[in-house]
């Protein structure tokens, strides 16, 4: 089927593309991590994406759009940490660490928070949502469900480490966590989080 004849008929199957549109988001925060904003370009997007750059003028009206559309993915949906600590405080260090690198690094999260990463260096709207985040789905959850009345303070240094993490994997690719396996970081830092949920912090 030829989808440029009239017009019309591209059209018509475009609206309907949303796997088109995805790779095309994907193609965009890699692109977006690696060059930047600035520097890159739609046509490169396009040619990551395997489509026309009419395509991306179409699905988000240029890259401005396509841009925010990258950002959006990273908006927090849910509170991920009340059903870790209902098995109790005990062992939470491990579970909440093994579910972060999980989240981050699991299936397409890997390369979208890699991305975002990269960028929050750069560009205060994705270090904005990099903080949204880390506070929204871990930090900011944390504390509400945390009845010390240092919470706020004890989510906050969490935070930290597990924003500190992320940036050292998919930023900075600081060996050897780089490099280093799921289960040993949570090996390693779960003792550490662990610390800053049970025990005094002076």
């Amino acid at each position: 089927m030829n989808d440029t004849v009239g017009g019309q008929g591209r059209r018509g199957r475009w609206r309907t593309g949303a796997a088109n549109r995805q790779r095309i988001i994907e193609a965009a925060a890699a692109r977006f991590g690696a060059d930047g904003f600035q520097r890159a370009t739609i046509r490169a997007i396009a040619v990551d994406a395997g489509v026309d750059p009419a395509m991306i003028h179409y699905f988000f009206g240029g890259k401005q759009g396509l841009y925010e559309a990258v950002l959006n993915r990273y908006s927090p949906q849910r509170d991920p940490v009340g059903e870790l600590l209902s098995e109790g405080v005990e062992h939470f260090g491990e579970r909440l660490v093994r579910r972060f690198l999980e989240v981050t690094e699991g299936g397409d999260a890997a390369d979208g928070v890699g991305a975002l990463t990269r960028l929050a260096v750069t560009d205060r709207e994705p270090a904005a949502k990099l903080r949204e985040f880390i506070e929204n789905e871990f930090a900011d959850s944390l504390a509400k469900h945390l009845d010390l009345p240092d919470a706020h303070l004890r989510a906050g240094l969490i935070g930290a480490q597990l924003a500190g993490l992320a940036v050292a994997r998919h930023l900075l690719g600081l060996e050897p966590l780089a490099s280093m396996s799921s289960e040993t970081l949570v090996t390693l830092m779960a003792p550490i989080v662990q610390r800053l949920i049970s025990e005094p912090l002076e």
